[in-house]
């Protein structure tokens, strides 16, 4: 990583104390890796370590079989088992021998059957959701060690597969709270819906985890990054180049890294293991390619917002008015689509826009004039001749 040692450390520190944090940032800003490699550095300091990430759980039924096998995971006895299982798709609980279920059964649980069986669990997803949450602290009471939940995409609590929302995480709190030898990273790439799980004192999780802002990574950091990544493969880059790659990936972490990556690969390719302004040029352009299917992916998720989502993302990105022809709810209501699907935001000063730099620049580029203008400019044109 570039930039986040100290965000790591922060976040290792918390955990490893017995504490609970809440990260939020958008997708592919690098909150997932930062998130993982505190959990490393925990891991690394003798902790066990669990991670889940909710946007890949069907339901509350997957969640606490998932959870469950992340936790025994830790024990180097059931890692191979469990993992060759789930590698031949057949039942965990079924690959265990007797002896081992027997003793799971009285170290952590007569209820760790239903965890363990997939179908069980979904039969009865609550109850499987409540044996799940409490295995952390029995697990850690049993072997001596400090249990750390990683839970990404927290903000999917609210969107209903895992049962009422409200039910769901004051549970988790009642669970968590009498669980002294776990710390829970809460992380969710849609930052106002998480805020709204852990900020107003209504809601269960209020205050139950600090929130950690991701720091924002320098140019200088950047540019002593990146330069010491190429220099890794024998490849240099020019002063002016450099700068213009930063200033191109706008801090963007995944932007940045793409083009650099890309503008890595043409100099490998061309053989000359230098980068000059005119790859780095010619590397947007590779990136914009190689971007060109998620692009059109999010094309579809935008359309699919709203009727009217399509026309405001292409404003937003193109830095156009952004209520013309609009009625004020009408606008309103596609922005917030925008930002529930993690497309825009809002930046302090009130601007909204596409946090993407790549996909702001892929939507720009559909942005057509409108009728009156293109009347105007053949108006003009008659009029010349």
């Amino acid at each position: 990583m570039i930039g986040r040692a100290a965000d790591v450390d922060r976040i290792t520190s918390s955990l490893v104390g017995g504490g609970n944090v809440v990260l939020a940032g958008p997708r592919r800003t690098g909150k997932t890796t930062v998130a993982d490699a505190a959990l490393l550095a925990c891991q690394t300091d003798g902790a066990y370590v669990a991670r889940v990430d909710l946007f890949e759980c069907a339901d509350a039924g997957a969640l606490a079989h998932l959870l469950t096998l992340e936790l025994l995971g830790n024990r180097p006895m059931l890692r191979r088992v469990i993992r060759d299982a789930v590698d031949a798709g057949k039942s965990v609980l079924d690959a265990l021998r007797p002896a081992a279920t027997i003793r799971a059964r009285q170290d952590l649980g007569e209820d760790i059957e239903i965890t363990l069986d997939l179908a069980r669990a979904e039969e009865d997803p609550a109850k499987a959701l409540d044996a799940a949450l409490r295995l952390p602290q029995r697990l850690a009471e049993r072997d001596g060690r400090r249990v750390v939940v990683f839970l990404d995409e927290f903000q999917d609590v609210g969107a209903g597969r895992f049962g009422d929302a409200d039910t769901v995480t004051r549970k988790m709190r009642a669970i968590f709270q009498r669980s002294p030898e776990v710390s829970v990273l809460f992380a969710g790439s849609i930052e106002h819906l998480m805020r709204d799980l852990f900020a107003p004192s209504e809601r269960a999780l209020s205050q139950f985890g600090s929130f950690h802002e991701l720091t924002v990574i320098g140019a200088d950091e950047w540019a002593e990054g990146i330069r010491e990544r190429l220099s890794q493969d024998r490849t240099s880059i020019t002063d002016d180049a450099l700068g213009r790659l930063v200033e191109l990936g706008e801090g963007h972490p995944r932007t940045t890294m793409l083009v650099a990556q890309q503008a890595h690969a043409q100099a490998i390719e061309d053989l000359s293991y230098e980068i000059d302004h005119a790859a780095v040029l010619a590397a947007l352009d590779r990136a914009m390619g190689s971007e060109q299917l998620r692009h059109e992916q999010q094309l579809e998720r935008i359309r699919a917002a709203g009727r009217f989502a399509e026309r405001m993302a292409i404003r937003v990105a193109a830095g156009a008015e952004l209520y013309r022809n609009l009625k004020p709810q009408q606008a309103s209501r596609a922005l917030g689509a925008l930002r529930d699907i993690g497309v825009v935001q809002r930046a302090r000063q009130g601007r909204w826009y596409v946090i993407d730099p790549l996909l702001r620049r892929y939507l720009a580029g559909r942005r057509v004039e409108p009728l009156s203008f293109v009347r105007r400019a053949f108006d003009a044109a008659d009029t010349s001749k």
